[in-house]
């Protein structure tokens, strides 16, 4: 392969990625604008349960507010949901997920590195395999090893007890096992 078209192939990639990156940003970026909406109709409705909760005071009836504040109360429930499956997808799109004790941790993750909590191993997303025979005869498989020109500074490296997984950072559970970490 000629150096201009592996030049032009790598462009190509390069582009593709931004694109795609650029593509995420927008939807997460209209995703927020939704929550946002949303956020500000809770208020609304708060105000509305304030103002009737008021208003039933003044006249030294509370039980007049309760027909007001229940609907309200139960719009305000929905918009949460509402809200809740927003960041759901905010999260899928970024490739993260929440842990039960409020961590964001890649969707890979088996054990959360913070409070030890097992995931349900993801269902895996099949894959469209293209065939042999749909390969064309003059594409290339190329292997390449890149060293890096500039030696990495000697870290010391930490390692699970029970599996043997390398623990980046200080974590206090093993991502992969969920064996607590030698601390």
């Amino acid at each position: 392969m000629s150096f201009l078209k592996k030049f032009t192939e790598t462009v190509s990639k390069g582009v593709s990625t931004a694109t795609e990156k650029a593509q995420q940003t927008v939807e997460i970026t209209k995703l927020h604008s939704q929550i946002s909406g949303k956020r500000k109709e809770i208020d609304k409705r708060f105000a509305r349960i304030g103002e009737a909760v008021y208003q039933a005071y003044l006249e030294k009836d509370l039980r007049k507010a309760e027909s007001q504040a229940i609907p309200e109360c139960e719009a305000i429930s929905g918009i949460r949901q509402d809200i809740e499956a927003l960041e759901d997808r905010i999260r899928e799109l970024r490739n993260e997920k929440e842990c039960v004790c409020g961590n964001t941790v890649s969707f890979d993750t088996k054990f959360c590195p913070t409070c030890g909590h097992k995931f349900d191993i993801p269902e895996p997303k099949p894959v469209a395999a293209v065939p042999v025979s749909e390969i064309p005869e003059d594409s290339e498989i190329v292997e390449a090893i890149v060293e890096d020109p500039v030696p990495a500074a000697k870290t010391t490296v930490a390692y699970c007890g029970n599996c043997g997984e390398e623990l980046k950072g200080e974590l206090r559970f093993c991502p992969n096992c969920g064996h607590p970490a030698a601390g």
